[in-house]
């Protein structure tokens, strides 16, 4: 009763990684490259407050995710079923009131709210009382799908469910207060300060966003370099791996479970993505050049490891085996550019 989607929680988890990742691996375009484009304006640029100013769902988006990093996972066998929850569940399934294949399980994890049971199942679980049994009567969708990909017998049939929540696993927040910021020992004592702070952050990071994409829409490409197409054909290569890896023959397929989309879609999607990579690339070292701004050994290096932190690694240098650094010292520079064309930007109706 599972939808037909292969593996679906693993993939979509190694959907986002390699994408980011195949770009990283993917070398970035020579200075020479600017050339291609009609640098717009950059310089003193006039920002809309009203776009950049923090707002409480800003502020609390921040501040759940750092709580979230600090969460514990909590095992419950009492109490009820909440969105998120890994719920361990024994089920049961019958069409016509005779059961099927793939129609039952004992000891099942799965995530409420992942998508990956039939419509109506995960919903039909959330306040649930565990322990206590639950009767779901629902409708497999008219394009179910069975094991080999074919409409399925089931397609749009009724179907009754027997579950029990045996238990459920949270991810339980600290609570943000004073003494968990004094415990992050990172110079703030109180909420109040490291709110302030969250706030200078969020909106200098609003900032440097809003005056980026004011270059970027200022500027016009006149030709995308050839680096564009290897971007696009290493992105593709990637999936292709993981197409054949779990198992998939058509790669169209492979699209629909693990991105919701066609492979024409995929296809075009990739190109805008490898194209807008390259456009920024080309605008940043443009900057560079003309401004004479450089990388420092120390940017480098803080910028090396940032990288190698943020991707897992425990050893810089582990990383830059990995990934490529030319591509790596590309994106270290087009973060500086960015802070510097913000820096160089104002704000107006502030």
């Amino acid at each position: 009763m599972k939808s037909s989607k292969k593996n679906q929680n693993r993939i979509i988890k190694i959907t986002l990684l390699f994408i980011i990742g195949a770009i990283m691996l993917t070398g970035c375009s020579p200075y020479k490259n600017s050339r291609y484009i009609e640098l717009g304006e950059y310089m003193n640029l006039q920002l809309d407050y009203s776009l950049i100013a923090v707002t409480a769902q800003d502020m609390e988006n921040e501040i759940n995710l750092l709580l979230d990093k600090y969460a514990d996972n909590v095992v419950f066998d009492e109490g009820t079923v909440q969105i998120k929850d890994i719920a361990n569940i024994d089920y049961s399934g019958t069409v016509d009131d005779m059961p099927f294949e793939g129609g039952a399980a004992t000891g099942y994890d799965l995530e409420i709210g992942s998508n990956l049971f039939i419509p109506g199942f995960e919903e039909g679980l959330i306040g649930a009382f565990i322990g206590q049994p639950v009767v779901l009567n629902l409708t497999f969708p008219t394009d179910y799908k069975d094991k080999d990909n074919n409409v399925s017998a089931f397609a749009g049939k009724e179907v009754r469910f027997q579950v029990v929540v045996n238990k459920v696993t949270r991810r339980v927040l600290p609570e943000y207060n004073d003494e968990f910021i004094k415990n992050l020992d990172n110079g703030y004592n109180t909420v109040d300060e490291y709110n302030e702070y969250l706030k200078k952050e969020i909106y200098n990071y609003k900032k440097t966003q809003a005056a980026w994409k004011m270059v970027l829409d200022n500027t016009v490409v006149k030709k995308y370099p050839d680096t564009v197409q290897k971007r696009v054909d290493s992105i593709r290569e990637y999936y292709e791996y993981y197409m054949a890896y779990y198992g998939y023959s058509s790669f169209n397929e492979f699209c629909m479970d693990a991105l919701g989309q066609t492979e024409e879609e995929f296809n075009q999607t990739n190109l805008e993505s490898a194209r807008d990579g390259v456009k920024q690339e080309m605008i940043s070292q443009a900057i560079a050049m003309l401004e004479k701004i450089k990388l420092s050994a120390n940017e480098l290096d803080e910028g090396y490891d940032n990288y190698a932190q943020y991707y897992g690694y425990d050893n810089t240098d582990d990383f830059l085996k990995d990934y490529d650094k030319e591509s790596i010292t590309n994106s270290i520079l087009l973060n500086k550019i960015m802070e510097y064309v913000s820096a160089n930007s104002a704000v107006i109706n502030d």
